[in-house]
């Protein structure tokens, strides 16, 4: 129980700053580049025990083929052999998944259930900072599950990894006839530790990477509806101050809600600067370095200067979202969770698109947000589960959740899988980040929600007018963030 301890002590830790409303904070879907400084793989972690080879009897059948995973029907899944009995899976997730992501949790499993005459039984979690210390006692207690969703954005993947909860895929790849290629190389990079791969991503995407427009008050305001890529950081401050309305210290109209209350949005900033929140190794903050100071200055401009975007204080209880819809900001910086939002917000009133989100000169990839489903190395149904896994990764499930939320995987044939849906414009605007995406930076601690808290308790002076900007701030964040990362892990 010390480790369970120390592991809720830490997931305890208050999420980032309430100075600052963004719609990042609402995303799902979210997790957690190699011109971007690549992870430091934690081989100091104990090495998981050898998942036991899978038997001629019990091996899956070969992997769905291409041409049938997008199609509106049953597609087949990497299916065990014939059991005597069936067998009941108990899957552990985020609470409320089966509702709003239905495609996933309802619709894949349901379509797995038919396939193999097994069953599916959800286990609900209370999500956020709360989720992984459940599954820390669920572990100790020897009561979890066979199947699981992990995150790696705040490094709970590698944690469970680290501690021996999860199952390695590999022994059941190569019967199922599943190659590692089926997703981008950055996802299985980051799921991959001393040589073995746990897990099989439900998701893999870019992060706050996408700026929602709305193209009724660019018209409105006489400003050229933008392109959805390579506009300049200069150009969405001038449009922000262009599209504000009502004086400084009580607006109307807002320009521009900028994300920066997430390591996502955090990130992603700071890449595209040409630098990374930590050092390749995750023991080093890089917060006195030149893309950190023009992350910082730029939203220090818009948020505590122009004031052009929305603090806490006027932002109510449907969030950014609803302001959006209300026409009360013109610009939102988000995630990919947005674009639902802005659809049913805005209820047709008026037109509105997404953009790329600029990168600069030097620009780094896009930090990849990951999502598994992953099995358990104490489930007794390692065959079928791997089958769940991968069925919950497949080109069908592409299509599935392509169709009901608008969201990519992690494959590469993304587009190809989901077919007629791919000619939507916000599908190719993911799948254009997506494939410009690297590996997110891992604390060697994997401190990663203390990283989040130190930065925007941090920021937050600056946003709020409280602190000046300036270098010896920057160099005081620098030891901030240092003394995160040379905590124990």
């Amino acid at each position: 129980m010390e480790r369970l301890t120390k592991r809720e002590f830490l997931k305890r830790m208050a999420l980032a700053g309430g100075a600052l409303a963004s719609a990042s904070l609402l995303a799902a879907c979210g997790g957690a580049p190699t011109p971007t400084p690549v992870p430091a793989k934690p081989t100091e972690a104990p090495k998981p025990a050898e998942a036991p080879k899978p038997t001629a009897a019990a091996k899956p059948t070969e992997a769905p083929k291409p041409t049938e995973a997008a199609k509106p029907t049953v597609a087949p899944a990497a299916k065990p052999a014939a059991s005597k009995e069936p067998v009941t899976l108990r899957m552990h997730m985020r609470a409320g998944g089966e509702k709003s992501e239905p495609a996933i949790y309802v619709q894949r499993p349901g379509e797995w259930e038919q396939e193999t005459g097994n069953k599916v039984k959800l286990e609900p979690i209370p999500g956020g900072k709360d989720y992984i210390p459940k599954v820390d006692a669920l572990a100790a207690s020897n009561t979890i599950g066979d199947i699981l969703w992990t995150s790696d954005v705040y490094s709970e993947h590698t944690h469970l990894v680290r501690f021996n909860v999860l199952e390695p895929v590999d022994d059941y790849l190569g019967p199922a006839n599943v190659k590692k290629t089926e997703w981008f190389q950055p996802i299985i990079d980051t799921l991959t530790f001393n040589g073995k791969t746990y897990g099989l991503p439900k998701t893999g995407h870019p992060g706050d990477s996408y700026i929602w427009i709305n193209l009724k008050a660019f018209d409105a305001a006489g400003i050229k509806r933008p392109e959805t890529y390579g506009n300049t950081f200069e150009q969405i401050a001038e449009w922000a101050n262009k599209l504000s309305k009502g004086p400084k210290d009580k607006r109307e109209v807002y320009g521009y809600s900028s994300s920066v209350a997430i390591l996502q949005a955090i990130t992603n900033g700071i890449r595209q600067r040409g630098g990374d929140v930590i050092d390749a190794e995750g023991v080093k903050s890089l917060a006195d370095g030149d893309a950190w100071w023009e992350w910082a200055s730029w939203n220090a401009q818009l948020i505590a200067v122009d004031k052009v975007h929305p603090l806490a204080d006027v932002v109510g209880t449907g969030g950014i979202a609803a302001m959006f819809g209300a026409e009360k900001v013109a610009m939102v910086h988000a995630q990919r969770s947005f674009e639902r939002q802005a659809r049913i917000a805005s209820q047709g009133k008026f037109d509105y698109t997404s953009i790329q989100y600029p990168r600069g000169p030097k620009a780094l990839g896009w930090g990849m947000s990951i999502d598994t489903h992953t099995g358990t190395a104490a489930s007794k149904h390692k065959q079928e589960t791997f089958s769940l896994v991968y069925a919950m990764a497949d080109r069908r499930f592409a299509y599935l959740v392509a169709k009901e939320q608008g969201y990519l995987t992690g494959r590469v044939d993304n587009l190809d899988a989901i077919k007629e849906l791919a000619d939507d414009h916000f599908i190719k605007l993911q799948q254009k980040c997506t494939e410009e995406s690297a590996a997110f930076w891992r604390a060697k601690n994997l401190r990663a929600y203390e990283v989040e808290t130190a930065i925007t308790n941090q920021m937050d002076l600056i946003w709020l007018g409280k602190r000046q900007l300036d270098k010896a701030f920057m160099a005081e964040t620098k030891k901030v963030l240092d003394e995160v990362l040379a905590k124990p892990a």
